[in-house]
């Protein structure tokens, strides 16, 4: 089916038509690749992180919804508090050389921008310099005690949770791999002594344990 449609692209000469067929062979290729995919489960360290991600997935689930409920109860604090303050052409911020260009961007003004507000300031990305603007523009350095406290519950408690749940889940799964690799030696000794040298493969896979 492959051959017919590259065989009828090919009867036309055109760059357009050479640069589907390439495409079309990548595609191919690359669909091939997906394969061996399958055999980074036979690596040990690659399968106990499949593991792990797929064990922390609902974990992961409820806390995703945990942090989500923290920051749609910021944001409407956020917007409450400092909605409509931070705008484009303020003067406190344009005359600021320490507030960089497009930080008015990192605003309470609806709950988009709120969130991609919070979002950096989980991810501390220029923590100090987004509280400091607020500061500016509010007048007040109380403003700290908003950031701080969304600092607290999402940073100190949210992603260290998340990270120790996913140290937690490796540590098991490799604790259990070891042992699952430990019973199937132990196995293939009980079943070579019992049936004798040469057979000891064979039986294992007999008894589905591979």
């Amino acid at each position: 089916m492959n051959a017919v449609a590259i065989g009828y692209l090919a009867q036309k000469d055109s760059t357009k038509n050479y640069n589907l067929i390439v495409k079309l062979f990548e595609l191919g290729i690359f669909i091939r690749m997906l394969k061996l995919l399958s055999l980074l489960y036979e690596i040990k360290t690659t399968r106990i992180i499949i593991e792990t991600i797929s064990n922390l997935i609902k974990p992961l689930a409820y806390l995703f919804g945990v942090i989500m409920f923290i920051y749609y109860t910021f944001a409407l604090a956020g917007m409450f508090f400092f909605g409509g303050y931070i705008k484009k052409y303020d003067p406190r911020i344009l005359n600021d050389s320490l507030i960089p260009d497009y930080y008015h961007l990192m605003n309470f003004n609806d709950l988009i921008s709120s969130f991609v507000t919070l979002f950096a300031l989980m991810i501390v990305n220029n923590w100090m310099v987004i509280v400091y603007l607020y500061e500016v523009v509010m007048g007040t350095s109380l403003v700290k005690i908003y950031f701080l406290l969304f600092y607290y519950f999402s940073v100190v408690i949210g992603i260290n949770i998340a990270v120790a749940f996913a140290i937690d889940m490796y540590s098991s799964v490799l604790r259990l791999d070891e042992e699952r690799i430990k019973t199937l030696g132990m196995l293939e000794n009980e079943i070579a002594d019992k049936e004798g040298p040469g057979s000891t493969r064979s039986s294992i896979i007999d008894y589905g344990l591979l």
